[in-house]
């Protein structure tokens, strides 16, 4: 019982520290904030009083660890929209993989083991989750680029300014651009340059082409020069990268599928020798056949994150 009580211990300290940093971002920056304009709001007029509500702050501040901890669980709380998952359900899935995989790990490889792995566990369940998420949310950013560019050229040489063009895709862009571009426009709303909200837009989303918008935009504002003919080479730039991120994506589905065929090959073999010869497979129950098993799900699950890796590498190159 001595270990079962440690390691629920062990769970339910990461359950309080995933809770506790999650609940800071969606709490605590604001909370300091509404404080802070109620305070100022009390000593200015009301006319004033009445307008301070309306400013919306994109930007939430977070402490070191709290950042630390969304850094190692890959959760993006500026980005609230890509999780289709709700962090608490992530939370309590997270939680569920830690005990379970410390609970099977403290059969063959004893308590302090089996403590260790449930944490590492949980993390990793969350990462794997809250990375999935942010993945698919960026990917369907990267998608829309082409689309939105065009519809930016468009606007602009139909004699709209910049800021009209941008306001336009917010309004006639599907998701998640529309949300994207909503954002850079309250951001230009309240003094901030196109070519800093779009670095915002590529820090947010982690696309270099955002990153390229932003320095065209740029340089074209301090040089001059047809905006719309600038663009456009953007454009067609951006054009050919989404369509060799495609092709990318298909050539490794062969590398993928053969990573499968890897993963599943030994226990197909395991349920096949259990047929033809039972003792082999008998093997394993014992404790040392055990500690031999949980071994090489391991180095199995290690071999599989590198392959991985390997193939997003590959296609991010």
């Amino acid at each position: 019982m001595a270990p079962a009580l440690i390691l629920v211990l062990g769970v339910m300290l990461l359950l309080a520290l995933l809770l506790g940093g999650l609940a800071l971002a969606h709490g605590g920056s604001g909370r300091v904030l509404r404080e802070r304009v109620r305070n100022l709001a009390g000593t200015q007029p009301a006319a004033s009083a009445t307008a301070l509500p309306s400013i919306r702050v994109g930007g939430a501040t977070h402490g070191g660890l709290s950042l630390r901890l969304f850094r190692l669980i890959r959760y993006n709380p500026d980005i609230p929209q890509e999780q289709i998952i709700g962090w608490p359900v992530v939370v309590a899935a997270s939680l569920g993989a830690g005990a379970g995989g410390g609970w099977v790990a403290a059969g063959p490889l004893g308590p302090v083991l089996g403590f260790v792995a449930a944490p590492l566990c949980a993390v990793l369940a969350a990462r794997l989750i809250f990375g999935w998420q942010h993945g698919r949310y960026c990917d369907a950013v990267f998608q829309q680029l082409p689309d939105a560019l065009g519809l930016m050229i468009r606007a602009i040489r139909a004699g709209l300014p910049l800021a009209e063009a941008l306001r336009s895709i917010s309004r006639e862009m599907p998701s998640p651009s529309k949300e994207e571009y909503a954002r850079v426009v309250g951001d230009m709303a309240i003094g901030r340059p196109v070519d800093a909200a779009l670095v915002r837009l590529h820090e947010r989303t982690g696309l270099t082409e955002y990153a390229f918008l932003a320095v065209t935009l740029g340089l074209q504002s301090q040089t001059g020069g047809s905006l719309a003919e600038t663009l456009e080479n953007l454009a067609e730039m951006v054009r050919k990268r989404v369509a060799m991120a495609k092709r990318a994506k298909a050539l490794a589905g062969e590398a993928k599928a053969q990573a499968g065929l890897l993963v599943i090959l030994p226990f197909v073999a395991a349920l096949a020798m259990s047929f033809i010869q039972p003792f082999y497979i008998e093997a394993f129950l014992s404790p040392t056949g055990q500690t031999m098993a949980m071994t090489g799900l391991g180095l199995m699950l290690l071999g599989l994150l590198t392959m991985r890796w390997l193939i997003r590498r590959a296609g991010r190159d």
